[in-house]
């Protein structure tokens, strides 16, 4: 053990003795929610979910203070709990408004726009909570005057909720280091720890690296997106601890040979080429690859390592059961690449309902999420497997707002080269509405995938826990990815600066 690691080890055990010496509700949801924001939740699981579970035992009926019950409500629906929203009424006035002495309270509002973020479809306080928060929050912004107005702003950005965890503690750590409320053991733990994750993350990065160039695709298909970087960053965000340091490199591996494979279906196969390759998937027989040109068995070649590589991860886990999930999971997704190549060779027009149905399966979501799944739990039961297959909910929600997000920020790349219509174009020449009619039909479509997911997360079933979380962090990396532009296609914006921030710069001590 390293001197670091000997450190961490050290300020972890004063953390869970900080945990225990207080029953105070203010001082306990604080430091659930620094654990949190700070990135160093992962070590505290099973205190965590005590202090959740001493935290939702305590009547909240004697609380008047905003900030507070909406922090609670956040930490108890985030861990899962089935918590009324209705604790908010109590903040409203005779006329059934929230109450106009609450715009004067920052954290408060702050805290109460976090809260809704975890709402769902059927609860309309919490979207009222929202619209009053966030408007209030932007009238501080514009005022300018604001000691907060860094908070705010970030809170509007990226709502903690749906923020890459990763990259959010990387933000708040030097925020909460000029804070009055810093615990400098807290501090010092958050610091080390983050230092010592990226190291660990730098040599992975550096081992996928070596393993992708091994592979030599980039020298033979000129055509599709090197993304190396995005893709482990991509992988980074679904998990960050170091235990899943065999599954985060599978996943980049993964996206970046899918990323290949879209590319490929996309923007380089003919029809005729595309339909045999989708023949030789759906009969999983790497080996028929007769009329296939070289460039696709180069690929195929490839793929077959790399199942290869999973194959033997799943029998070193003794989940090889697995393996047959893993393998239905891509013939849905090669389906949707090849109908949708169908649609741009022929000049075919889907309606919204059908480019919905096909796109969120080509969008890979509901792939990506079943494999992670199968990689990295080892008690799955044989209906859990079997849900995978059927399309979950959650999957589903995942998968829309995917697709609509991508859409989105792809809409003008995409009309200027031969392609499948986006779902903007379809949806405006569907329903014969203006563009910005569409956009704001389709952002409402994302605000309730977003619900729909919340909903799910609050399954009662422990053998959906992971699954909730795997699409939950997938979910997040979209806002991270694709809110603003599609910088995973084009990385030197925004996400340049957020791979700097993981893997090259280390915060300072």
């Amino acid at each position: 053990m390293s001197a670091i690691e000997q450190r961490i080890e050290e300020l972890k055990e004063e953390v869970k003795t900080l945990m225990f010496s207080t029953n105070d509700l203010a001082e306990n949801l604080t430091l659930v929610d620094d654990l949190h924001r700070l990135g160093i939740y992962y070590h505290f699981e099973d205190e965590i979910r005590e202090a959740i579970r001493c935290i939702n035992d305590h009547v909240e009926d004697g609380i008047n203070d905003i900030r507070l019950v909406a922090l609670r409500f956040r930490l108890l629906r985030q861990e899962g709990y089935a918590v009324s929203p209705g604790m908010f009424n109590k903040f409203k006035d005779s006329e059934g408004k929230f109450k106009q002495e609450l715009s004067y309270d920052v954290e408060g509002l702050i805290q109460m726009y976090e809260a809704s973020m975890l709402g769902t479809n059927d609860e309309p306080i919490l979207e009222e909570a929202m619209d009053f928060s966030r408007g209030h929050m932007e009238r501080m912004l514009e005022v300018g005057e604001e000691p907060h107005s860094a908070q705010i702003r970030r809170a509007l950005e990226t709502p903690f909720h749906r923020g890459m965890r990763r990259l959010e503690a990387r933000l708040y750590i030097p925020v909460y280091a000029k804070s009055k409320s810093c615990n400098t053991t807290l501090l010092e733990l958050a610091k080390l720890d983050f230092n010592h994750l990226q190291s660990i993350h730098r040599d992975e990065i550096q081992s996928f690296s070596v393993w992708w160039k091994e592979l030599g695709l980039m020298n033979n298909l000129p055509f599709f997106r090197d993304r190396l970087a995005e893709c482990y960053f991509w992988s980074l965000g679904v998990w960050l601890e170091p235990r899943y340091s065999t599954e985060r490199l599978f996943i980049a591996k993964l996206v970046n040979i899918i990323t290949v494979l879209d590319d490929m279906y996309d923007a380089y196969g003919t029809i005729e080429e595309l339909q045999l390759f989708t023949n030789v998937i759906e009969r999983w027989d790497f080996q028929d690859v007769d009329g296939l040109p070289e460039y696709m068995r180069i690929f195929l070649n490839v793929f077959a390592i790399f199942m290869a590589e999973i194959e033997e991860e799943l029998r070193k886990k003794g989940t090889l059961r697995h393996k047959h999930y893993i393998i239905e999971t891509f013939k849905p997704l090669v389906r949707a690449y090849f109908q949708e190549a169908v649609w741009t060779n022929t000049g075919y027009k889907p309606i919204f309902e059908e480019y919905i149905n096909v796109s969120l399966m080509s969008c890979a979501y509901p792939m990506f999420i079943s494999v992670s799944l199968c990689l990295a739990a080892e008690d799955l039961s044989i209906d859990t497997l079997d849900c995978l297959l059927s399309m979950p909910k959650i999957l589903k929600a995942s998968g829309i707002l995917c697709r609509i997000m991508d859409d989105l920020v792809s809409y003008e790349f995409e009309r200027q080269r031969k392609h499948v219509d986006t779902c903007l174009e379809i949806c405006m020449r569907d329903e014969g509405i203006t563009e910005q009619e569409a956009l704001a039909k389709l952002n409402k479509m994302v605000e309730n995938a977003w619900k729909d997911i919340n909903k799910e997360c609050l399954n009662p079933f422990p053998s959906r826990k992971h699954l909730n979380m795997l699409a939950l962090n997938y979910t997040r990396m979209m806002e991270v990815i694709y809110k603003h532009e599609d910088s995973y296609t084009n990385p030197e914006g925004q996400m340049k600066e957020n791979i700097a921030l993981l893997l090259v710069r280390p915060i300072e001590e």
